[in-house]
């Protein structure tokens, strides 16, 4: 794990090595990562697609390279969106 003490701010690292899983997060972006992670989940959580997919579809939103697209590298702006494009996903696709 990777701290910054005087900004509250911190990144875990992969398992067995020293990677960062994201970019160095205060309290204010980790609470948009969590927020954008329970919205965009949902999406394949919910089989409205596959996992592979909706991370395709959300790079095509974002106009981002898929490759680039991991919700722990985003920040603040960026997981508002994913936040209101999921959201928006799940309501027209969601049966009322």
């Amino acid at each position: 794990m990777y701290i910054c003490r005087p900004c509250d701010a911190y990144v875990g690292c992969h398992w067995s090595s020293n990677k960062a899983l994201g970019r160095l997060a205060n309290a204010e972006l980790r609470k948009y990562k969590h927020e954008a992670h329970n919205a965009f989940d949902r999406i394949w959580g919910k089989n409205l697609m596959g996992r592979h997919q909706a991370y395709t579809w959300l790079s095509q939103q974002l106009g981002t390279k898929r490759h680039l697209t991991h919700i722990g590298m985003f920040d603040v702006d960026l997981c508002k969106k994913v936040i209101q494009l999921s959201t928006d996903y799940i309501n027209e696709h969601t049966p009322k």
